[in-house]
């Protein structure tokens, strides 16, 4: 392994266990009761009635409320035009949300400046609406002198800003820009022209929880960029985003969830979030995505979850889908289930993915290899592409070849799953080993199961007729290149360097596979 692969891991773990560390202490944060001293706004349409409280940091100008101090500031009422904004580098703040509906005109209703540090609380009970309008988007808006303070979010953390959104009441986001949720990137100093240097003045984050958060896309702006593509994230941080507890519901035309680093979902020991996205192109992307504890539910037209960040420079970045507990569900009519650019590591809880039943698209399809080690998981389609395995499983209805064994629609093709039927899992005996927490929302020609309770060797019945053998597999495939060995795998794969290595590694496994077809040696 080169050293720079060395340092590049242990840098991980390192961030990794700071992280772990961050998010097991006490917050210090204000809370909901401490709304007795706090400094109370009143929005309507025209004005910001104000009561004073022990906190005197603020400015109001008709409908615009900045916070420029620390402080526990509460607002409430209705307005068609307002804003809230705390200012750079304003730290300690809490604003608690109690009954306000507000909406702003070609910027955010609420932005948190860079290098603030925010607690978005909304109150026990509270309902509170945030909606921004069409204008919030320079993507389709350019004239900077017309609309200078365009945001591109509804709620818009800025760079370098440590924002969290809990509280027991309700906030819903309805974008009519662009993104629903912003958070900002690390915040680094500038030089005399502008540009950022290499100091860094404050790291970001976004973490959510105990909050009932409710974020919908409501425009169908296409990215300029990509006529297939649409403007608009529901929740996105281009740093580290944490959700850890509550109830998030998300809609989007693009990405429902997504981080361009780390996402985290939920912690180990608690119960987690419930988090459920009805609709997206993407259903939760990021860099990695570890999955602690919660029960996630996503409905997507392309991948469910997405292990990758096509904006990091070094493409040999650690992509990798974890899960270490918590019950996840996928439903995607296009694309793969579970995608990622690197490898996926299913240590725990339970997945059940419900891919395409034709098309390009796999159940699980990574990069570098899936490690099944302690997690119960369910993966249901057809096989379009061989995949590369590590740990204990059984396969339904594939050829038998390596991974998802059959390639291009999983050998016969013949459908092993109805629609609307439930999936369950028997030992040769007919004892129950899996049943599905979900009905299959389309038929389906393949299946594969892992669990601990498997045991390699022996048979299993899939709906009580089809029978297949566990195995165990040790993995093999390699990263980009063929230069390391994939999770599990002892030696390199079929490869050599860069981009030629990975294309003539695709085809002498499409070779491999018609030699198994037809006996070829």
């Amino acid at each position: 392994m080169k050293r720079t692969t060395v340092f590049k891991k242990i840098f991980s773990v390192a961030i990794g266990l700071v992280m772990l560390f961050t998010l097991s202490l006490p917050s210090f944060a204000a809370t909901e009761d401490d709304a007795a001293n706090a400094t109370r706004f009143v929005f309507s349409d025209s004005a910001i009635t104000v009561t004073e409280g022990a906190y005197n940091g603020y400015k109001v100008k008709n409908t615009a409320l900045s916070i420029t101090a620390a402080g526990t500031y509460v607002v409430s009422g209705s307005c068609a035009n307002g804003t809230i904004v705390v200012k750079k580098n304003v730290t300690g703040v809490t604003l608690i949300l109690d009954g306000l509906t507000l909406t702003a005109h070609a910027t955010a209703p609420l932005t948190c400046n860079k290098g603030s540090g925010v607690t978005i609380l909304a109150a026990a009970g509270s309902v509170n609406n945030l909606s921004d309008d069409q204008y919030n988007n320079d993507d389709v808006y350019t004239d900077t002198t017309a609309y200078p303070d365009i945001e591109n979010a509804v709620i818009k953390c800025k760079d370098g800003s440590n924002v969290t959104i809990g509280g027991t009441g309700t906030i819903n986001v309805n974008a009519y820009g662009k993104n629903g949720v912003k958070g900002g990137a690390d915040l680094y100093e500038e030089d005399e022209n502008g540009n950022a240097t290499t100091t860094l003045l404050s790291t970001a984050s976004l973490t959510i929880k105990d909050v009932t958060l409710n974020v919908s896309i409501k425009h169908s702006y296409k990215d300029p960029e990509d006529a297939n593509a649409y403007d608009g994230d529901a929740i996105k941080s281009e740093k580290e985003l944490n959700i850890l507890s509550g109830n998030i519901t998300v809609s989007a035309n693009d990405d429902g969830i997504k981080s361009d680093h780390v996402l985290n979902i939920g912690a180990e020991g608690t119960a987690g979030p419930t988090i459920t996205v009805t609709k997206a192109a993407e259903g939760i992307e990021g860099a990695v995505v570890n999955v602690y504890s919660g029960s996630v539910s996503v409905t997507a037209t392309d991948d469910g979850i997405n292990a990758a960040n096509g904006d990091i420079a070094d493409r040999s970045a650690d992509f990798s889908y974890n899960q270490y507990g918590g019950y996840v569900y996928i439903n995607v009519t296009n694309g793969d289930g579970i995608d990622s650019n690197g490898s996926a590591t299913l240590a725990g809880g339970t997945l059940e993915i419900y891919a395409p039943s034709q098309g390009d698209g796999d159940p699980i399809d990574t990069e570098y290899g899936c490690t099944f080690s302690g997690a119960t998981v369910l993966a249901v389609g057809h096989a379009m592409m061989p995949q590369s395995y590590s740990g204990t499983y059984v396969a339904f209805g594939g050829s038998g070849g390596p991974g998802f064994g059959g390639l291009l629609g999983g050998g016969s093709g013949s459908n092993l799953v109805t629609a609307g039927s439930t999936i369950k899992i028997t030992d040769a005996s007919g004892n129950a080993v899996y049943t599905a927490q979900s009905t299959a929302p389309r038929s389906a020609s393949y299946v594969v199961f892992a669990s601990p309770s498997l045991t390699s060797g022996s048979s299993y019945k899939l709906n009580g007729s089809t029978s297949a053998t566990a195995q165990t597999a040790s993995g093999g495939q390699t990263g980009p290149g063929g230069q390391q060995p994939g999770p599990g795998g002892q030696q390199p794969g079929p490869g050599g360097n860069g981009f030629f290595g990975r294309i003539r590694a695709f085809f002498e496994r499409i070779l491999a596979f018609f030699r198994s077809l037809f006996g070829a040696g």
